[in-house]
């Protein structure tokens, strides 16, 4: 028997980034984009995103049908309630079909709680499954907001792609300090640098997996990519009780895990999950499918794993936790096949 596996909910990614990150520039951007069709874009405020040039007719109080098929719709209250009520219009035909949600999150806003109330509300995990988060991190001003702005810190943190924005306005000198910088913080995230906010629609809609380079070059912004990595940098978070507070552990697996290994591996995950455990997220290949299982946690909450569309056989397994890793788990994971380690 193989471990049940969710196949049906609505892939749901979340776009976060602290005021003034190219956040809104970014969204505004995605949502003139063709072939997103099937796309459903929760946004704080049209007002903030200027949508108005794409609009082609209203499809209901709330939300709105783009000029490119894709689908926009305005949080008046509690996300929960947004994300249920869609399904709902979308039932009963007050608005079309969509096959998967962006999520703009408010500027100020900490993804931790979010991604916790998201993962445990049994409404929504019905219905969704948390793909990716995405964070845009300023390379002008993003320095001097994450000395004074913990939530701009716990956005990059959290965060499964960093997408720098700006790079139109830098040189490389500064993309390559503000990398190390954000490193600190997120040793494992996918990092890309953007300019004018033109970024390809997959770096939302796509989950992470090692497909991927894990780290931009100072060219990333024309599209050349590289896996450099600069172990010798300075972070000026290094030192930092911050950074000796959050702490990221990677396991890769030694070979592709069995039926029997990935129900242990939940089972393991669900009996140490807590609220120190702040984010767990996994690309793990298996023996019985050609596809990545994506795994995913969050505080006391752990998902039903769920298969990758394409496949793929790289993986890993990241935690995100609030002082050193359990011990207790860490000997779990280890005798299941999964070396500590990038």
């Amino acid at each position: 028997m193989h471990p049940p596996i969710t196949t049906r909910p609505i892939p749901l990614a979340i776009v976060t980034g602290f005021l003034g990150s190219g956040k809104t520039t970014l969204i505004k951007h995605l949502l003139t984009q063709p072939g997103l069709g099937g796309t459903l874009v929760i946004v704080n405020e049209f007002g903030e995103v200027g949508i108005d040039h794409v609009l082609l007719e209203a499809s209901s109080d709330d939300t709105i049908l783009l000029a490119n098929g894709c689908l926009c719709c305005t949080i008046r209250g509690n996300l929960v309630d947004t994300l249920i009520d869609v399904l709902k219009q979308r039932e009963e035909g007050r608005i079309g079909a969509f096959d998967r949600v962006v999520v703009e999150t408010s500027g100020v806003a900490d993804p931790a709680p979010l991604l916790a109330f998201l993962l445990s509300e049994e409404k929504v995990t019905a219905r969704y499954r948390l793909d990716t988060l995405v964070t845009t991190c300023d390379l002008v001003n993003g320095e001097a907001t994450l000395e004074r702005q913990a939530e701009a810190r716990s956005q990059l943190r959290l965060a499964d792609r960093i997408l720098f924005t700006k790079r139109d306005l830098v040189d490389a000198d500064r993309l390559a300090q503000m990398t190390a910088l954000v490193r600190g913080l997120n040793p494992t995230a996918e990092m890309i640098a953007l300019a004018h906010g033109e970024a390809d629609p997959a770096l939302i809609l796509e989950p992470l997996t090692r497909d991927r380079p894990v780290m931009a070059s100072a060219d990333s912004a024309c599209g050349s990519h590289h896996g450099h990595e600069h172990p010798h940098d300075h972070h000026p978070y290094a030192d930092s009780d911050h950074t000796r507070r959050f702490m990221h552990s990677t396991f890769s697996p030694n070979a592709p895990l069995t039926s029997a290994q990935i129900a242990k591996l939940i089972a393991a995950l669900r009996e140490h999950a807590s609220p120190v455990l702040l984010r767990i997220k996994g690309v793990l290949p298996v023996e019985y499918d050609p596809r990545p299982l994506i795994v995913q946690g969050a505080l006391m909450v752990v998902h039903e794993p769920y298969f990758l569309a394409r496949e793929g056989a790289v993986g890993r397994l990241v935690v995100i936790s609030e002082g050193p890793l359990p011990e207790d788990l860490a000997t779990d994971l280890m005798g299941l096949g999964l070396a500590p380690g990038a």
